[in-house]
């Protein structure tokens, strides 16, 4: 039975109000957004696993569950991706908060506790669990959206300022419409989640979780959205998160309901309108992932693959194409890639001020991508030039490999105009990117801290069809071809990711010194390309790749470069070519390599600074 404080007597309020304009939702009470017998199942079930005494869960659960309601009322929690109805915010929450109290009680906590302090200190522990799964998100609608009120007869208040409180705080409110802002920061309603929580929890729960010094800790870590230093709590709400995004989005859960599971090219067109969102797809920059003409975006054939890819397997979901090919039919079989002639990859010229590249992209129609004019980014200022049919490159199981017995030369000739002054495309198995002969005055610049592959012919290790030698593979012993991949890795991301790498390095897995390869020897050390290699490690283990990256940070075996940052930039220098890499360096090679084998350096590779 639903507990009694959530329950009240119908009455004509319940019954739709028709907004006076199109578009605006009403403004309602706690009682009227939880009344939806959905939310009802969703309280009945928060209730029970956290089993208060009736006074307290009143006061710290009943209080919390109502000025979260009223404070997001029936916002989205997200644009574009799970959640993104009427209600959604609302609901993912509730979702949330449910999933996280059922994963805690797998867990002991606090941690490593005595048995009398873990009976003392279980009911603050699950209540800041669930607490800290509520205001996960809490500050989307403070910095992502844009919100404004409305009186009764449907003029216009101004903007909700949700610094000041909820909006039934503000005389006269009645209707709203929410919008995304456009240009917004990505992540940062994390932070902002701990600067609204007081309008959702009360001083009393607060002071509960005050309290108690090792949760307090986990807990502030967590409403930051720093999860990776909330240990436990952390955990929980990340897992929590993911069940209810993948049951929004149809992915795996364990609970999900029995309901048809969304086509491949529809699961496909969300996660990319989420990425193109959060811009983990940047547009119409040097190094981008894609640009937007008039009519058309364009995307780095591969780079947009592998991103869509990663982001349906964090999701959940199941079945998904390890085949770039396979991903590109898809969207091209239900009309939303372009084709040319018979394939869905375009070589084509992108050129802006002072800067030129030629590569492998896929073409999509801008409006199968946003239906909304205002949320389309801007025209790219630069041109986007097709160079005729797709090379066979192009045509590939990767979408953009060159055919591996292709020489260097063949590999780094231009596509159209053998002009040397122009761009050369160097296709690798890991991204599209361009090196710039000698005699262009504007050299390629990385994209961020992302990963550039290495000239053709730098490092030793030629094609099969050259006749230069290939560089020795490391000795293995019977100890490293023992240790393979019966034995687990570590649970922590860092620690398992330094693992894979040295496993990799031992078997062969992973190249070192190659034009593909993310593992670089140089005088000073071993350069780890990042994010590259993380992001190998999150699609042959299942992390998140930039966990596994703030964790392996953390161990501390890299060196911080003379600018204070993690990343140390590198220039390499072919016979013709020159391009960037840009990754963590780690002085002392052992921790890579072991003691009894370190390649010689890759002399193709100078520090930026001497460059």
């Amino acid at each position: 039975m639903l507990p009694r404080w959530f329950r009240r007597k119908h009455s004509a309020e319940d019954k739709p109000r028709r907004p006076p304009r199109e578009g605006l939702l009403p403004v309602q009470t706690a009682e009227q957004l939880l009344q939806p017998p959905h939310r009802q199942a969703l309280l009945r079930q928060i209730t029970g696993l956290l089993a208060l005494p009736s006074e307290c869960a009143e006061q710290y659960v009943a209080a919390t569950l109502r000025q979260y309601a009223t404070f997001v009322q029936e916002v989205p929690a997200s644009e574009v991706h799970h959640h993104s109805g009427r209600g959604g915010m609302l609901d993912h929450g509730l979702e949330v908060v449910l999933k996280a109290l059922q994963i805690r009680r797998g867990y002991v906590l606090p941690p490593g506790a005595e048995p009398e302090r873990l009976s003392h200190e279980a009911d603050a522990w699950s209540y800041g669990v669930f607490s800290a799964a509520l205001l996960h998100d809490v500050g989307k609608p403070a910095v992502d959206q844009e919100i404004v009120l409305y009186d009764a007869l449907g003029n216009r208040l101004g903007r909700w300022e949700p610094w000041l409180g909820p909006m039934t705080e503000r005389p006269g409110a009645h209707w709203y419409s929410v919008r995304y802002r456009r240009g917004r920061v990505h992540k940062l309603h994390e932070p902002v989640s701990s600067l609204v929580a007081h309008w959702v929890l009360p001083p009393e729960g607060m002071s509960w979780i005050a309290q108690h010094q090792e949760l307090l800790q986990a807990w502030i870590h967590a409403i930051h959205g720093h999860m990776e230093d909330a240990g436990a709590l952390g955990q929980i709400i990340l897992q929590a998160d993911r069940e209810s995004v993948a049951r929004n989005l149809g992915g795996e859960s364990p609970d999900r309901l029995p309901t048809p599971t969304k086509p491949l090219h529809e699961k496909l067109m969300t996660s990319l309108r989420h990425l193109l969102s959060s811009e983990d797809l940047p547009l119409n920059r040097n190094g981008a992932a894609g640009w937007r003409t008039e009519s058309d975006l364009w995307l780095v054939s591969k780079r947009a693959a592998d991103a869509l890819r990663a982001q349906l397997r964090e999701e959940g979901h199941p079945g998904i194409p390890s085949s770039n090919d396979r991903i590109f039919d898809t969207l091209q079989e239900h009309g939303v890639l372009t084709a040319n002639g018979d394939r869905a990859i375009w070589r084509a010229r992108v050129a802006g001020d002072g800067w030129s590249h030629e590569l492998t992209l896929i073409r999509l129609p801008v409006a199968r991508i946003w239906s909304d004019p205002d949320a389309m980014p801007m025209v790219f200022e630069g041109s986007v030039t097709p160079l005729g049919e797709a090379s066979a490159e192009g045509a590939t199981e990767s979408g953009d490999r060159p055919p591996s017995r292709s020489s260097p030369e063949e590999a780094a000739a231009p596509a159209a105009d053998p002009a040397p002054v122009e761009p050369v495309a160097i296709q690798t198995g890991q991204t599209d990117v361009v090196a710039e002969s000698h005699s262009n005055p504007h050299p390629a610049i990385s994209a961020g801290v992302d990963d550039l592959p290495l000239p053709p012919g730098l490092d030793g290790v030629l094609d099969e069809a050259t006749d230069e030698p290939k560089a020795e593979p490391p000795p293995r012993s019977m100890a490293s071809r023992d240790s393979g991949a019966d034995v687990p890795l570590p649970e922590d991301p860092g620690d398992a990711c330094l693992e894979w790498i040295r496993r990799g390095v031992a078997d062969g897995s992973l190249l070192v010194n190659t034009r593909e390869a993310r593992i670089h020897v140089v005088p000073e050390g071993v350069l780890l390309v990042s994010p590259g290699i993380f992001r190998d490690f999150a699609s042959a283990t299942g992390h998140a790749w930039n966990t596994a990256q703030k964790r392996f940070q953390r161990l501390q075996l890299h060196e911080k470069s003379s600018e204070g940052t993690n990343i140390h930039r590198y220039v390499v220098r072919g016979e013709r070519q020159t391009s960037r890499i840009n990754g963590l360096l780690i002085r002392n090679t052992s921790v890579v390599f072991g003691p009894d084998w370190i390649p010689s350096p890759n002399d193709h590779l100078t520090p930026a600074t001497e460059a």
